[in-house]
């Protein structure tokens, strides 16, 4: 429930000291799954909501908006957390919001300009939810976010994926961002996948991939 979200952050907050604090540039990121990705020349801002439909139940009320991706040509309409939205304007005065996918798919789009294959595969692994991305040259090829348990669950999504696209297991490199740990991933990937290369981790960088 996003207000005891908004209470939960409050509490964090206040224990931090952080409204004692002169901050000057609140910048907030949304990761859920309460997201739509749209091709520019398909997006109608007065439609935002129809959008949403097919992925969660909206009320009258619910605030919509979106970021633009201009990397890709694309469109990122979503539903933020109203309550705490409120709490840090309330606390700040002025705010910056975006969903986590629209700072996630800018950066991988720069890092795509690094690696010389076709087919760009991409894996983000978090606290119990991962996500597929894959790039065709320079174009979103495919986006998806999946729930796991360990690293089985995310190898067999990750295969499934590739078979389903027709990519070459043998020859595409495999990037992992860790944002969270999983035991035995990395080396249960390597049973499958002849090139992974680690472009992130956070146990190492103590920090998110996008802040990275």
């Amino acid at each position: 429930k996003t207000g005891s979200l908004s209470d939960f952050l409050d509490n964090i907050l206040s224990e931090k000291n952080i409204y004692e604090l002169n901050v000057k540039n609140v910048n907030i990121h949304f990761d859920n799954d309460l997201f739509c990705l749209v091709p520019h020349e398909l997006f109608e801002e007065s439609q935002k909501k129809e959008y949403l439909k097919y992925i969660t139940k909206l009320n009258k009320d619910d605030y919509v908006t979106h970021d633009s991706i201009n990397e890709i040509n694309v469109k990122n309409i979503f539903l933020p957390y109203v309550n705490v939205n409120n709490l840090l304007i309330e606390k700040f005065s002025e705010i910056n919001f975006y969903h986590y996918n629209t700072s996630l798919l800018k950066k991988l789009f720069k890092i795509n300009n690094k690696i010389e294959q076709k087919n760009k595969l991409y894996c983000v692994v978090s606290h119990k939810k991962f996500k597929i991305i894959v790039f065709n040259q320079n174009k979103l090829y495919f986006f998806n976010s999946f729930e796991y348990s360990n690293s089985s669950d995310i190898l067999y999504f990750l295969l499934a994926t590739c078979q389903n696209l027709k990519i070459d297991i043998e020859k595409v490199i495999l990037n992992y961002i860790l944002n969270s740990k999983v035991n035995n991933l990395i080396e249960q990937s390597n049973d499958f996948y002849s090139r992974i290369e680690i472009l992130h981790d956070s146990g190492i960088n103590k920090q998110d991939f996008i802040y990275s």
